[in-house]
């Protein structure tokens, strides 16, 4: 089960917006763009605000996590007589394992189903009378129908019957995914975790689900208590040797897991250093700490810098979540991650997200967007803000609005690149010692996603040609200034048709013959290369192969349906196996622009 849709009305400065999660690549992460005051923290706790969550995070006491007075949720320009609802709606959509324990439970019930939704609608309204929450007023509704037999009766459900409520109460509610809300992870971690059930401490019980996370990464089977807290309590010494074989086993899990996530963000070898538990029991029950032994002297975790604690934390709550074997779903809501670390440190956190179920995050940091995520990025916007006279706009109403940015990159005539609309978003400038690299200028988006799922995911080249996608063959004209005005090495990669020839010699013509040799089209990589475009790369077999992955029915090659599956493939870091042709005519393109790029 997975999230489809948000729509909200008349949460804080969101009058009315739809942010739609399905009409997106398969792709799982999320990113939210836009300036200082757009909205972004906005629609994280509208989100953050649906009711029905299995787990919450209150008892973490983050910062700005909750939302205390409803009240507050009135937009600032209705405060003084609001008569209408707060709404918040979401879509899910519901997997064919889903359907098939769906229909199980209403076989118990009497009912064979033999059609079903296979989406699910929840809607929640929050009333409001002279700016006065009106709790009594408030509704919920569910959207989902069921068709089936019942006493050999054709019949139709829907939440409203009583087989419903016992699917939606059975199924529905505790498979949602669950909903975690990071504004950020500054929080104080306990000195000692307790591990019994009955511990009165709700703080505790939820970082139990933390500890059996790590147990679970383990695949060996083993829970809290049994082989923790029993063998912690027990005096014979076979348990206790056990029980060191087993706190052995997640000390050097969680040292491979969170030292490896450390080198590879912060680009720094710890080899000294490991994480170790401990386990005793006190006046309170059972519990464990978690310590770092640094040589020969060991610290608690809450002894630690911010810094390290920060990020112990995120690794602990992200990274093991992906073991968990029982209710796994999760949406992470990320404000503003990693905005402290330096640039190379954010890159690489970025990595660190393909590993979670969901992720939406805010940024407006350009090394916190990945190129590969920009189908599903939104360019959020607060209409109410002047940002060349700030002062002026506090008097005008907020309005928070979300983009595409497929859709917001269209509507900008004047780029250069699919990319320039991002840059311009967040105000990037080059810094004066900033290094340019050596590039390849592709027509479009999808010759550069072509070349990177080559390069990244099908051979795994450690040195990879950069690329950077203008919008056609036509409008490179800009981007081809830049380079030669910062004296950058480039080449100009174009489709070997009418087009592609004709503006390959209004180039040259534009900007002389000192660059012709990096103007360059398909034909002169290869001179049987007429018409040729970055598709045909891919031999006929394999284009059909790889278009059938997303189109089964379709068996004849359609270019459109072909670019979409390999931009699906490159998100989902997917191999596929492909023909020697292909793989020949692949070599053949890399080795002529790395021998132009010299």
């Amino acid at each position: 089960m997975k999230f489809t849709y948000f729509e909200f009305n008349n949460f804080k400065g969101i009058t009315n917006q739809r942010i739609d999660l399905s009409k997106n690549p398969n792709t799982n992460i999320y990113t939210l763009v836009g300036l200082n005051e757009s909205g972004k923290t906005t629609i994280l706790e509208a989100i953050n605000f649906f009711s029905h969550k299995p787990e919450s995070l209150d008892v973490l006491k983050l910062d700005s996590y909750k939302i205390e007075d409803i009240h507050n949720l009135i937009p600032i320009n209705k405060r003084d007589n609001f008569n209408d609802s707060i709404v918040i709606e979401a879509g899910l959509e519901l997997s064919d394992n889903d359907i098939k324990q769906i229909k199980e439970i209403y076989k118990k019930n009497g009912l064979l189903v033999n059609e079903c939704s296979n989406t699910v609608s929840y809607t929640q309204k929050y009333y409001f009378k002279n700016s006065i929450h009106q709790k009594n007023e408030d509704k919920s509704t569910w959207e989902f129908w069921a068709k089936g037999k019942k006493n050999n009766e054709t019949v139709e459900r829907n939440l409203t019957n009583d087989e419903n409520l016992v699917v939606n109460r059975e199924f529905i509610k505790p498979n949602i995914p669950s909903i975690l809300y990071f504004p950020n992870f500054l929080f104080e971690f306990p000195e000692k975790i307790y591990l019994d059930k009955d511990i009165d401490d709700d703080k505790h019980l939820f970082y139990q689900k933390i500890i059996q996370d790590v147990l679970d990464s383990l695949n060996n089977d083993t829970n809290i208590k049994e082989h923790l807290i029993d063998r912690i309590n027990s005096d014979d010494k076979n348990e206790k040797r056990n029980l060191n074989s087993l706190l052995g086993k997640m000390n050097s899990q969680l040292t491979k897991i969170i030292f490896s996530f450390w080198n590879d963000i912060f680009q720094k070898k710890i080899n000294d250093k490991e994480i170790v538990i401990n386990a005793d029991t006190d006046e309170k029950g059972t519990f464990i700490e978690f310590n770092i032994k640094d040589n020969v002297d060991t610290y608690s975790i809450h002894e630690r810098s911010l810094g390290f604690r920060w990020f112990f934390v995120y690794i602990l709550f992200t990274q093991f979540r992906s073991y968990r074997k029982l209710n796994n779903n999760a949406f992470f809501l990320f404000d503003e991650p990693a905005s402290n670390l330096h640039p190379s440190a954010q890159q690489e956190l970025l990595k660190s997200f393909k590993n979670l179920h969901s992720v939406m995050y805010t940024t407006h940091s350009h090394y916190l967007i990945n190129p590969m995520w920009l189908e599903s990025t939104y360019v959020v916007k607060n209409k109410g803000v002047d940002y060349e006279n700030e002062i002026d706009s506090l008097a005008k109403n907020t309005d928070i609005s979300i983009m595409k940015y497929r859709e917001f990159a269209n509507k900008n005539p004047s780029q250069t690149s699919y990319f320039q609309p991002i840059l311009e978003i967040l105000e990037y400038r080059p810094a004066n010692l900033e290094l340019v690299p050596k590039v390849v200028l592709t027509e479009g988006k999808n010759d550069f996603y072509t070349l990177n799922y080559y390069q990244k995911t099908i051979k795994e080249y450690k040195k990879q040609i950069k690329s950077v996608p203008g919008i056609s063959s036509s409008n490179l004209t800009n981007l081809i200034s830049l380079y030669i005005g910062w004296g950058a090495n480039f080449v100009v990669l174009l489709d070997s048709d009418k087009a592609g020839i004709k503006e390959q010699k209004r180039y040259i013509d534009i900007f002389g013959d000192s660059i012709k040799d990096v103007i360059i089209t398909y034909a002169d990589i290869d001179p049987n290369w007429i018409n040729f475009e970055t598709e045909n790369l891919f031999d006929m077999s394999d284009r059909i192969n790889i278009q059938s992955l997303d189109y089964s029915d379709k068996t004849v090659y359609e270019k459109k349906h072909f670019n979409k599956c390999i931009l699906e493939q490159y998100l989902a870091n997917k191999k596929i196996s492909l023909s020697k042709e292909t793989h020949k005519n692949f070599k053949k393109v890399l080795d002529f622009l790395k021998e132009k790029l010299k």
